[in-house]
């Protein structure tokens, strides 16, 4: 990234000789409400467009302790572990339940290669950890804040055909019911429980323990360029059968895309550049000074992008696959995510790149094109289908519902289902008719939950306060 940032620098500099004008780039405050004196501490998340005021925070260390937690809680009451959901899955003003001390390795069994975790912990703490008893996870996100409680329900996933999401890696699970029960599930014990649980939004209680199916440890390669976004579209079939992880991430207003392509390492590889996770921040320099000219606006704009990024040479990372997968994340953004069947995938990407052309739509924030396995999980974005994830962002200090409310109905053009740790404005009704087990996991719902007592403002919502 370091070149490329220097080149995109170069085009700002270049750009700025054009009067023009600047969205201000202040951020979102660190604290997007204030604290009141006397009152109850505020909760809000790493994009800092989620916030609440809970009476009563509770950070239990054992599930002895969770337990007691949820028997005594009056109220609604959820769980948190990173912070880094979108959506308004967290909030609450009862009861919030810190999963932080519940982390680490439980046990693991060598020859099998799994291991049950704590599901509190993190991810950037489970992949040293992993790799010291000689396991790996088949696949991860690109960013590794995640606690793993929090990534499996709201169903994380990363990158490549024949993987599937974070969910469809874990074998048992249990899990603690709002009114104080251990419950321990799997295929073979409480199946129901445990196809309902393994996404879930946190509608069902809170996960203690979890028990994942791992690999052995595998250094991968990890090769970013930059291409022309038709051609990757013309040929992505072939690229996703030829690369163990790819995705592409098309700059919007331009022809051009990053394509990330990641597979087992020969052991020959050199490393070459250096990864700049605040160059995204010069992309928008370039498009403020530019972008905004009326009839012109857009050919400056991708001009000077073909300039600086056309011949940039491809970069490289090496190393274990827990160290290769994630990338820093330092700029705030809000997200959209939603997956569409794999075979609509790529007129779907085509039909927003055009709507965001054609409406000027001011965005410069590349967009994010993955593709995952199918799995059998009642809520998983990927039941029964192979699906396209397609990923739409905006800076943290601009207004994201603008730009969001444009792209969101071509998602649903396309059949698609939303990530329930990002935003949406689907509810009950309309969620319902795009899972075909729905009605299954609101009858596992009501049996776990029959006072709706894990359900905040957002999750009766998504799920309805009640029977459905």
């Amino acid at each position: 990234m370091k070149r490329r940032h220097v080149l995109l620098a170069a085009a700002a500099l270049a750009a700025g000789g054009i009067a023009g004008r600047f969205w201000r780039r202040d951020g979102v405050p660190q604290a997007p409400v204030e604290y009141r004196p006397g009152g109850p501490l505020p909760w809000f998340n790493w994009a800092g467009n989620q916030y609440c005021f809970p009476q009563q925070r509770v950070a239990p260390a054992s599930e002895d302790e969770l337990v007691a937690a949820l028997k005594r809680a009056r109220g609604v009451v959820r769980a948190v572990g990173a912070g880094h959901s979108f959506s308004g899955c967290v909030p609450t003003d009862d009861i919030l339940v810190s999963t932080d001390l519940l982390a680490g390795l439980i046990d693991h069994d060598e020859t099998s290669l799994r291991a049950q975790i704590w599901a509190g912990t993190r991810m950037h703490n489970l992949g040293p950890m992993l790799d010291s008893i000689g396991q790996a996870l088949p696949n991860q996100p690109d960013m590794d804040y995640l606690a793993m409680g929090g990534a499996i329900v709201n169903g994380a996933h990363a990158t490549g055909k024949t993987f599937g999401s974070m969910p469809s890696y874990v074998t048992a699970m249990t899990l603690a019911t709002p009114s104080g029960d251990l419950i321990e599930c799997s295929a073979a014990k409480n199946p129901d429980i445990f196809q309902a649980a393994r996404v879930s939004v946190g509608a069902l209680g809170i996960v203690s323990r979890i028990t994942l199916q791992n690999v052995k440890p595998v250094r991968l390669v990890e090769v970013n360029r930059v291409e022309k976004t038709n051609d990757i579209l013309d040929d992505i079939e072939r690229r996703c059968r030829q690369h163990r992880h790819f995705e592409f991430l098309p700059l919007p207003h331009c022809t051009l895309s990053a394509t990330v392509a990641t597979d087992v390492a020969s052991g020959t590889e050199q490393a070459n550049g250096s990864e700049n996770p605040e160059a995204v921040h010069t992309l928008q320099t370039v498009y403020d000074t530019v972008g905004w000219i009326p009839a012109i606006g857009d050919t400056a704009y991708e001009a000077l992008l073909e300039a600086a990024l056309g011949s940039a040479a491809s970069e490289i990372r090496t190393g274990l696959s827990y160290e290769v997968f994630p990338h820093v994340r330092t700029v705030r953004f809000r997200e959209m995510e939603y997956t569409v069947p794999a075979e609509s995938g790529v007129a779907c990407i085509r039909e927003i790149l055009d709507t965001i052309k054609s409406k000027r739509i001011p965005v410069c924030f590349p967009l994010e094109c993955r593709f995952i396995k199918q799995d059998d999980i009642w809520l998983s974005p990927f039941y029964g289908r192979d699906g396209c994830a397609i990923s739409v962002h905006q800076f943290g200090s601009i207004d994201h519902r603008p730009y969001f409310a444009e792209i969101e109905p071509i998602f649903w053009k396309y059949g698609g289902r939303p990530h329930w740790g990002k935003i949406h404005t689907l509810d009950a009704a309309r969620l319902g008719r795009l899972y075909p087990r729905w009605k299954d996991f609101q009858d596992v719902r009501q049996q776990l939950d029959p006072d709706g007592r894990m359900m905040n403002r957002h999750l009766q919502t998504i799920f309805g306060p009640g029977r459905t």
